[in-house]
C-alpha cells in the first residue's frame, strides 16, 4: 500500500512538472479587445460636401500608408453637426464654417479643434456663359431666370447671402423668385451644370471639379465672413488611435500638397 501511494504521488509530481514545463499556447492569443490597432481600426469622418474629394483622396493615401480604413460621410455642415450632437458615430468633423465646429465644442463633444483650410466664393455659369453674366449685378437682367444658392443655414448659402447683400442684389433675387436652392455646395453646382440655373454662387474649389462650368466672377473676401474650415477631433475619435493619427495627418505637410492640388489653402 505504501508503494502504491508513493507511485501515485510520483505520478502527480510528474504531471505537475510537465504542466509547468509545457508552453502555454494561450498566451499567444490576445483577447478580442486588445486586438485593435491603428492598422485594424476604422475611422468615420464627417466632412463638408465641398471637401469630399480632397478628403477621400487623403483617406486613400492614409490607408495605403497605415492600413487604417476611413469612411467619408459628406453633407451640409449644419446637418452633420446636428447628427453628431444627436449621437452619430463620427471620429472627426471637417466643417465649412467655424459656427458648427464651435457648437460641438460648446456641447462638450470636441477633444481638439484646429483651423485647417480656407476657400474663395465665386459666381459660376455654364461653359461659354450663354447668359452673359459678368457680375452679380447681371442677376437682375431678364436673361437670368434662376440663380442657384445653397440653403440658408448651409455655410455656402450663408456666405452667398452676405456677399449678395453687399452687392445689393439679394433682396431683388428673392422678390422676383429667381433663387433656386441646393442642398449643399455640390448640389448647388449641379443645378448650374444641368442648366437649371443661369448662374450660381459656390466655392472656387467646386468650380474646378467640372469642365461644364466656368467662373464669371470672384467675390472680394471683405464682402463675406472668412471661409474657414475647422477640423474637429471628436471625443469619440480621441479614444481611437487611428483617428488621432489621421487628425495629425490631415494637418501635415504631405496633406498640404494635396489641398493645393484641389485649390484649397491652408489656414494661417
Amino acid at each position: 500500500m505504501v508503494l502504491a501511494a508513493a507511485s501515485i504521488a510520483s505520478t502527480i509530481v510528474a504531471c505537475d512538472r510537465r504542466a509547468v514545463d509545457a508552453p502555454d499556447t494561450r498566451v499567444a492569443r490576445a483577447p478580442p479587445q486588445a486586438a485593435t490597432s491603428a492598422s485594424a481600426a476604422t475611422i468615420t469622418v464627417f466632412v463638408a460636401a465641398s471637401t469630399k474629394d480632397v478628403i477621400q483622396e487623403l483617406t486613400d493615401r492614409f490607408r495605403k500608408q497605415t492600413g487604417a480604413k476611413a469612411t467619408v460621410s459628406p453633407g451640409p455642415s449644419n446637418a452633420l453637426a446636428m447628427q453628431i450632437a444627436a449621437g452619430a458615430p463620427a471620429d472627426l468633423f471637417l466643417s465649412a464654417s467655424p459656427t458648427w465646429a464651435e457648437k460641438l465644442r460648446a456641447d462638450g463633444l470636441a477633444a481638439d479643434l484646429s483651423p485647417l483650410l480656407t476657400n474663395a466664393l465665386v459666381v459660376v455659369v455654364a461653359l461659354g456663359n450663354p447668359a452673359g453674366v459678368k457680375s452679380p449685378a447681371d442677376f437682375a437682367q431678364p436673361r437670368v431666370h434662376r440663380v442657384a444658392l445653397a440653403g440658408e443655414r448651409v455655410p455656402a448659402g450663408a456666405y452667398a447671402e452676405q456677399a449678395l447683400r453687399a452687392a445689393r442684389v439679394y433682396d431683388g433675387l428673392l422678390q422676383h423668385g429667381k433663387v433656386i436652392r441646393g442642398h449643399d455646395a455640390r448640389s448647388t453646382l449641379t443645378l448650374v451644370e444641368r442648366g437649371e440655373a443661369e448662374a450660381g454662387v459656390v466655392y472656387s474649389t467646386d468650380a474646378r471639379l467640372t469642365p461644364r462650368v466656368e467662373i464669371a466672377f470672384t467675390f472680394d473676401p471683405v464682402t463675406h465672413d472668412r471661409i474657414l474650415y475647422p477640423l474637429v477631433l471628436l471625443k469619440r475619435g480621441a479614444a481611437n488611435e487611428a483617428a488621432r493619427r489621421f487628425f495629425a495627418y490631415l494637418k501635415s505637410a504631405a496633406a498640404d500638397e494635396v489641398y493645393h492640388l484641389y485649390g484649397f489653402r491652408r489656414a494661417e
